[in-house]
């Protein structure tokens, strides 16, 4: 049975009604710098009718503060809440998988990287797809779509041996 662990977060909840699409992405940045773990950006209407954004922002409570002060500064926000959590989590192992892929009749290897959780779902990293989209672009001139590369990716961490694919 898979064992769920815990340990001790904060959520900020800010509403934002005044910023521009540009100043909103400046802030996310600020706010990962600042210790962020994630920030989520939901789009809203205000009471008075108004385009706004939510801003769910996780992070540690040792990040805390200058989280809190980034939203202040960066999100010039008047108010907003600040909810102690407990995050839920299971525990994943690193993965590391050999792929070597093909295209008219010239090879390309490559490392796929992912997690494999206690429940036994796999997920590629991000950045591995990524790093796989732009080394096929890089040596065959070749746009691959992120869903195909994710799929791919995928499907060498699942399969555990060294893996052949067309591109």
């Amino acid at each position: 049975m898979m064992e769920i662990h815990s340990k001790n977060g904060l959520v900020f909840m800010v509403q934002v009604d005044h910023l521009t699409g540009e100043c909103v992405g400046q802030a996310i940045d600020h706010l990962y710098g600042a210790g962020a773990a994630n920030v989520q950006v939901v789009s809203a209407i205000t009471k008075k009718n108004r385009p706004s954004y939510m801003f769910f922002i996780d992070c540690c409570p040792a990040s805390g503060d200058a989280v809190e002060a980034a939203i202040a500064s960066e999100l010039t926000s008047g108010g907003w809440h600040r909810i102690s959590t407990e995050h839920r989590y299971q525990y994943n192992d690193k993965l590391k998988r050999p792929v070597e892929l093909q295209y008219q009749g010239e090879s390309l290897s490559l490392t796929v990287e992912g997690k494999r959780f206690e429940s036994g779902s796999l997920r590629p990293e991000h950045d591995s797809v990524m790093a796989m989209r732009a080394a096929v672009y890089e040596k065959w001139g070749r746009s691959v779509a992120y869903d195909a590369a994710y799929h791919i990716a995928f499907s060498v961490l699942r399969d555990e041996e060294n893996s052949v694919y067309q591109i």
